[in-house]
């Protein structure tokens, strides 16, 4: 078989570009149990790579592209896959030089007004049918002016399809952020009223209902 010149040059991009990601891989500015990222060939990148053969990247690149429309998520610049799915990846905006942790633990949870705003968001991202989970502090970043969080890892995560999915995971979230906010009691009542109204079949109240409850968690702006 004959290989044209620009299947060649091609070719040897490839390895060469391979090769390069290969080294950053193996400074990694961040890892967990089922990918590793580190810093794209590209400026102001970064990829996230599966370690993992049963990672559906594709998905997860999906779920964050909405989160990232919506200001809550870095911006997916792209998504790579390979034969078995062993080693696909995401590239992703970096944003490293404006968000930063607030613990010094990885898997600590948010709390006071960083959780409160977390679950806005959380919240929101329910409203368009997403449910994202994990939200520990490794996988959050807050902005380093405002403080606005910004959502990383959309791995566990998935779109709910029915009112009554939504109405449950949005009271969830609200009650979280009205515990964070130091009023559990509102939410201990949100909460057990939609269940029983979703138990009852009453799914439209219960997510009218919902709704208000989210309404007054985010018009919550500091936490005392």
């Amino acid at each position: 078989m004959i290989r044209k010149a620009g299947d060649l040059f091609d070719a040897l991009n490839d390895q060469l570009r391979e090769q390069r990601l290969a080294s950053s891989r193996s400074s990694p500015v961040g890892s967990g149990g089922y990918a590793v990222v580190y810093e794209s060939d590209t400026p102001g990148n970064v990829m996230k790579q599966s370690t993992y053969y049963s990672n559906d990247m594709k998905t997860e690149a999906d779920l964050q592209a909405i989160a990232s429309e919506m200001g809550f998520a870095p911006r997916v610049a792209g998504v790579e896959t390979f034969r078995g799915g062993i080693g696909d990846r995401i590239e992703m905006q970096d944003i490293r030089n404006n968000f930063e942790p607030h613990s010094p633990r990885a898997h600590s949870f948010p709390t006071g007004m960083d959780a409160v705003r977390v679950n806005q968001q959380l919240g929101q991202l329910a409203l368009k049918g997403i449910r994202l989970e994990d939200r520990h502090g490794g996988n959050i970043r807050y902005n380093k002016m405002t403080g606005r969080p910004m959502q990383l890892d959309f791995g566990i995560a998935g779109r709910m399809d029915n009112d009554s999915e939504k109405a449950a995971y949005l009271t969830h979230v609200t009650a979280e952020g009205f515990e964070a906010a130091g009023i559990p009691e509102l939410g201990g009542i949100l909460r057990a009223t939609v269940m029983d109204m979703l138990e009852g079949g009453d799914v439209k109240d219960a997510m009218d209902l919902a709704r208000q409850g989210f309404s007054r968690l985010q018009k919550i702006k500091n936490v005392a």
